[in-house]
C-alpha cells in the first residue's frame, strides 16, 4: 500500500514540523501531575529533555517562549550537588 502524499491522514506516527503527536502531549501532562509542587523552571527543564520546543513548553504552562528560555538558562546554571558517597 502506497503512503499518501498527506502526512494528517497517514496512520503512522504523524507530527507536524517540530511538533508533537497528541500521546507525546498526554505524556507530558501526565509528566508535570506527578511533578506536583516544582517550580516552573523545573518543569520547562524537565519538558526540553524530552525533546519539546520552547514555543510549545510555553504553550502547555502557559506563558511565552521567552520565559521558557530564561527558565532554562537559570536551571541550567544552577549548581547542582554532587553525588553522595554509597553506604556501606
Amino acid at each position: 500500500m502506497a503512503r499518501s502524499k498527506n502526512p494528517a491522514t497517514d496512520d503512522t506516527d504523524w507530527r507536524r514540523p517540530g511538533g508533537a503527536t497528541i500521546g507525546d502531549r498526554i505524556a507530558a501532562f501526565a509528566m508535570l501531575d506527578g511533578m506536583g509542587s516544582a517550580s516552573q523552571a523545573q518543569k520547562c527543564l524537565r519538558l526540553a529533555l524530552v525533546g519539546f520546543t520552547n514555543a510549545e513548553i510555553a504553550e502547555m504552562l502557559q506563558t511565552t517562549p521567552a520565559v521558557v528560555g530564561q527558565n532554562l538558562y537559570t536551571e541550567r546554571k544552577k549548581p547542582r550537588a554532587a553525588p553522595k558517597a554509597a553506604r556501606k
